[in-house]
């Protein structure tokens, strides 16, 4: 059987569940259904959710793990509380300086579109969002 996916791989943009059926009965249902939040994690971050389990929330051993820095693993976790809150725009950590590098490397890994990089940039006090060489 093939794996479940959750992204168009035309264009990238969410499938809907609009068909399910019973093997058993061959009964089929069809209509538009709310998938869980969990099936539109990237396989990144469906690997970090596991890693996250079996290291039993332990952030300090996630980072030993991976070889990232502690704000990189809590950016991580909150893109993961943002994909089951499914309330899009800025997190809390991404206010400070390490948290603009983590943004832009996300963007260079293709894991948040430019669009929605600037507008969270574009969000942040002036001074914050200004390239003054450190980031």
């Amino acid at each position: 059987m093939a794996e479940f996916i959750s992204t168009c791989p035309s264009c990238r943009h969410t499938l809907d569940v609009t068909e399910l059926s019973c093997p058993h009965c061959h009964i089929q249902i069809r209509g538009r259904f709310q998938g869980h939040p969990s099936l539109t994690l990237t396989e990144e971050q469906l690997s970090f959710l596991r890693l996250f389990v079996l290291s039993r929330g332990n952030l300090r051993e996630i980072e030993r793990v991976l070889g990232i820095s502690y704000p990189t693993v809590r950016n991580k976790l909150d893109d993961l509380v943002e994909a089951f809150q499914h309330t899009p725009g800025p997190m809390p950590s991404q206010s400070s300086p390490a948290s603009r590098r983590s943004l832009l490397e996300d963007v260079a890994a293709g894991r948040v579109q430019v669009k929605d990089a600037l507008a969270l940039l574009s969000q942040r006090p002036k001074e914050e969002s200004s390239d003054d060489g450190n980031d």
